[in-house]
């Protein structure tokens, strides 16, 4: 009698899925775990399906419910994370870049704030590009429906203000243009080398019509500016120019009375004298700087503020080793000399472990070749009572520590709502339309949330529209791109899998009422609006789990079985 082998029968267990570890007694799950790759290659930081079947060992549903109630507050953690690095770094961050290089709030929306929230992504999808595509449609859709209509309902809910209707009209065109590209290609079930190219060059095009349309903008304003100073402008061309000119230019406004901010009158401390020791009151300095809240903010807090103060304290003092802040707003614009000199050493290192955990432990070394004299240097030449001429630069490493931030705690909790998930016994299409699309776009919501009560919701809407546009058309298109490059056919399958065609569906539909609304309100957005888009995503959620449950047939299983 032959022998079996034993060595090609374990080869299937890279073709295993997570998702059985379910129908095993609670005392096999270990077992499977350990012996499947898909489970032992999920997780972030831990992987959690380990810690709970191997680590931990439940034995009953009680057992194993108590888990999921920690995993839920673990997503309570990294969402107060999350609003902190938001709120206090990476929005005013954003700010100050935006005012630096002279861009609209849709303009910083479109691109800053969408390829900060987008890239993440972008780049994940890339680096599993040669992995299995069966979810990347309604994985992407999924996540442009929850960004576009319930972040952007959100921000509507926030706050009522006016877009321009030509940016609007552009941006939602673009986008409906790039779904039907994308409807159009998969149509025959593959995708080529040239359609990914395609793809990708609709999204170039974009780019570059929203530059040229900020250049010719600007262009606009000077001309009429000169006019104005000359006095050459009538009334109801004045009131023009002052419109184009608020459209072109981006104010830091203050939080809480929205008014403009005096960068100037804010650069200096209040102590301020030109001849004073550019090293007086350092040590000072340092602790009020590293001091999470004043005490008459504790004061005047409830109880629930305060615990949240007590919750946001230790974590706010981490993020403030290597997240500098650049804010107008504040005294000084927020520099702290000792700080930000330790912010310069500390920062790169925090990044590169964010990203790549310990494996970068080389690069963290080499960095500090870099970091270390570049701090020395800054120590010598600045000074305690006023920030630097190149303090704006540490907007930059903010807003890129920032986004390693955000993108690290979107990760973590894309992975908790995974196994939550899997412990529901759910779909991997259910998953990448509802909970994955969640855990991705957390950063997505807490960042134009943020900014849509700081006095910036056109940044924000526009970045709901924006950024949805280039992770769906650069994200389909970049992977199967690298697909085709890898394979030797030319073309790669893309189905739109089980709930693809929904997810289809219901986007075109967010995207049409978007422009019906934005017409007939002549492009003031009103609360209501956030009303209609978010329960637009409650239709879609509902319809979504009632595809999963099989209470009613999803438009895929129409189309694949016919109707009988």
């Amino acid at each position: 009698m032959a022998e079996p082998d034993y060595e090609e029968f374990s080869s299937y267990r890279n073709f295993l899925s997570c998702s059985n570890v379910n129908d095993l007694e609670y005392e096999d799950r270990c077992d499977y775990v350990r012996s499947t790759p898909e489970c032992m290659d999920k997780g972030y930081f831990f992987n959690y399906i380990k810690i709970l079947y191997c680590s931990l060992g439940p034995t009953t549903d009680a057992q194993q419910n108590c888990f999921l109630i920690l995993l839920m507050s673990m997503c309570v953690i990294m969402f107060v994370i999350l609003g902190t690095t938001a709120d206090k770094f990476f929005c005013p961050a954003l700010e100050v870049m935006s005012k630096i290089m002279g861009m609209s709030e849709h303009l910083a929306g479109v691109t800053l704030l969408a390829f900060g929230n987008g890239s993440p992504d972008l780049f994940t999808n890339l680096a599993s590009a040669k992995e299995s595509s069966s979810t990347l449609f309604s994985n992407m859709l999924g996540s442009s429906i929850y960004v576009t209509a319930f972040i952007g309902g959100v921000i509507c809910l926030i706050r009522s203000f006016r877009v321009d209707g030509s940016n609007i009209l552009r941006d939602t065109s673009f986008f409906i243009f790039g779904i039907l590209s994308i409807d159009f290609i998969m149509k025959d079930g593959y995708v080529t080398t040239w359609e990914s190219v395609c793809l990708i060059l609709i999204y170039v095009v974009y780019l570059i019509t929203i530059l040229v349309d900020q250049y010719l903008l600007k262009r606009q304003v000077l001309s009429m500016e000169a006019l104005a100073q000359s006095g050459n402008l009538s009334a109801e061309a004045y009131k023009r120019y002052s419109k184009l000119h608020q459209e072109a230019n981006i104010d830091i406004v203050h939080r809480l009375s929205h008014t403009s901010v005096d960068i100037e009158g804010t650069r200096h401390s209040f102590e301020y004298v030109a001849q004073s020791d550019p090293n007086e009151n350092l040590w000072q300095q340092l602790r009020d700087s590293l001091k999470p809240f004043e005490m008459d903010e504790w004061h005047s807090s409830t109880g629930c503020q305060k615990t949240m103060l007590c919750l946001k304290t230790p974590i706010l003092c981490t993020l403030q080793l290597f997240l500098p802040i650049v804010n107008y707003e504040s005294e000084r614009h927020g520099w702290s000399k000792l700080l930000n000199c330790l912010q310069v050493v500390m920062s790169p290192i925090v990044m590169f472990l964010l990203i790549c955990g310990l494996n970068c432990w080389k690069y963290c070394l080499y960095s500090l070749g870099i970091t270390i004299p570049l701090s020395i240097v800054c120590f010598m030449y600045t000074r305690t009572d006023e920030p630097p001429k190149f303090h704006a630069v540490f907007a930059i490493l903010t807003a890129l520590g920032s986004m390693c931030t955000i993108y690290s705690c979107a990760a973590e909790t894309v992975e908790i709502l995974y196994v939550l998930g899997l412990i529901l016994d759910c779909s991997n299409s259910f998953l990448g339309c509802t909970l994955l699309a969640w855990g991705n776009g957390v950063g997505d919501l807490i960042s134009d949330a943020t900014l849509a009560f700081h006095g910036y919701p056109r940044m924000a809407f526009a970045a709901s529209i924006g950024g949805p546009f280039f992770n769906t058309l650069l994200g389909i298109g970049c992977v199967m791109l690298l697909k085709n490059l890898y394979g030797n056919t030319g073309y790669e399958p893309l189905p739109s899998g089980p709930l693809g065609e929904n997810c289809f569906v219901f986007l075109l539909l967010v995207l049409f009422s978007t422009l019906l609304w934005s017409v007939t309100t002549n492009f003031h957005i009103r609360r209501c609006i956030g009303v209609f888009s978010v329960c637009l995503y409650g239709l879609f959620f509902l319809y979504t789990v009632l595809g999963e449950c099989e209470v009613i047939q999803t438009y895929a299983e129409i189309s694949q079985y016919g109707t009988e």
